[in-house]
């Protein structure tokens, strides 16, 4: 029965729901065509972190076939939705960019109604994530459009085949590795993917990017390392492989910080969700999670970083980390990096091909002894067999097609599909 039961909805799905969207974004499009107007843009911002459309928009607000807008929309599974809407002030400000505001605990601000969006821009493909009016669920009989915020490495249904995957009217892709991946397991065969490279590519590839470490005045030069971990800490509830690796390395990695005070800084980069996390902990805790941030704050040579990181990554030396987009986008700074985990086999069997080749140009550390090896040889004695691989990938895989940004190869596409 319950095979009878996926089939059906499968040829429900394949045959009758994906085909209808399909249908409604052709109808859509021809009378955007006849109409000859600017095409209303709405861009959804959740996260400062999560933000990849920087680029887009600017390009968009000096076209006069485009009349883009941003929304400022915290997620509201978050700890602190009002810290995250505070985030994306003040980069907005401080590029005078203007925005529809977040008003917390008041009626959400009517998109449909005010602004009428042709096209809405997602920055996560996940269902029930922000306030009922503004969730993409009300939005899949407009055009949705949606690049990942992250360089995916894994593959399954999680990555290319969520209801939002199949109903979006263009997914912008990374590589034509992960269109071949939407191809092999989303229900819609990935007819809706345009390949146009990396999100932060064009952020990643500018010739000069700002130090963000803190200064230390004694002089010393000091390698820079970046600690990110992940925020699956608890895998029993977690829908990504378990790793659960900072409730080891927590007390280690500000050890070794302190250990090694005259020759690394470390700047600790959490995942947005990993102090979430710690609050639920039974063993953390919201007091003691708060104090374990606040000391890589106040420690000389440590800081801590919750917010853009391309500038941190490119002007460090060295990262450890069990994250999985940064196994992929860390190899933009080309240099080495550690992957931390006990056990591979969990992260390994589902990664794509393309993720495979990310992780292999990886050290991996599962124990104390492989971290402090790492700090040791690759980072202070500088020995770095795998240099050669690094920079060959980037070559193949990190530069985005048809020798432009992935901006203007966004735009490109989207004035070709309008007839614009």
């Amino acid at each position: 029965m319950n095979i009878l039961i996926k089939s059906l909805n499968y040829l429900w799905l394949h045959g009758w729901k994906y085909r209808s969207i399909e249908r409604q974004h052709k109808q859509l499009v021809n009378k955007l065509i006849r109409e000859h107007r600017p095409i209303n843009v709405v861009f959804m911002a959740l996260d400062i972190s999560l933000w990849r459309y920087q680029e887009i928009y600017e390009l968009m607000a000096t076209d006069p076939r485009f009349n883009p807008t941003i929304v400022l929309s915290p997620c509201t599974l978050r700890e602190n939705p009002d810290k995250d809407a505070d985030g994306l002030r003040l980069f907005f400000n401080e590029k005078g960019i203007p925005y529809i505001d977040y008003k917390h605990g008041e009626p959400a601000f009517d998109i449909r109604k005010e602004l009428n969006p042709d096209i809405m821009f997602y920055t996560q493909p996940y269902e029930y994530l922000l306030q009922y009016e503004h969730d993409c669920r009300r939005f899949y009989d407009r055009l949705i459009c949606y690049m990942p915020y992250g360089f995916w490495s894994s593959t399954g249904k999680l990555s290319y085949d969520l209801h939002f995957h199949n109903q979006a009217w263009r997914l912008y892709y990374s590589t034509s590795l992960h269109l071949a991946e939407a191809r092999k397991v989303a229900t819609n065969k990935g007819r809706n993917v345009c390949v146009t490279g990396y999100a932060n590519a064009d952020e990643y590839l500018k010739p000069n990017h700002q130090n963000v470490w803190k200064t230390i005045g004694d002089g010393k030069v000091r390698k820079r390392i970046i600690w990110a971990p992940h925020f699956s800490i608890i895998s029993e509830n977690s829908a990504f492989p378990p790793r659960a690796n900072f409730l080891w390395m927590a007390e280690l990695m500000l050890s070794i910080a302190r250990e090694y005070k005259d020759q690394i800084q470390i700047a600790f980069k959490p995942h947005p969700a990993l102090l979430t996390q710690l609050y639920q902990h039974k063993d953390w805790g919201k007091q003691r999670a708060d104090a374990y941030y606040q000391q890589w704050k106040d420690m000389e040579n440590a800081q801590l970083e919750e917010g853009q990181f391309i500038d941190l990554f490119m002007t460090s030396d060295a990262m450890i980390h069990d994250s999985g987009s940064f196994a992929v986008e860390y190899h933009y700074s080309k240099n080495p990096v550690m992957f931390v985990s006990k056990d591979m086999h969990p992260i390994t069997s589902v990664l794509s091909d393309f993720g495979k080749q990310a992780y292999s140009l990886h050290y991996i550390g599962s124990d104390e002894a492989d971290i402090r090896s790492f700090i040791e040889r690759q980072v202070l004695a500088g020995d770095d067999p795998m240099k050669a691989q690094r920079e060959e990938f980037f070559q193949n895989y990190l530069l985005p097609p048809n020798g432009k940004s992935v901006a203007q190869n966004v735009i490109d596409d989207l004035v070709e599909s309008l007839q614009l």
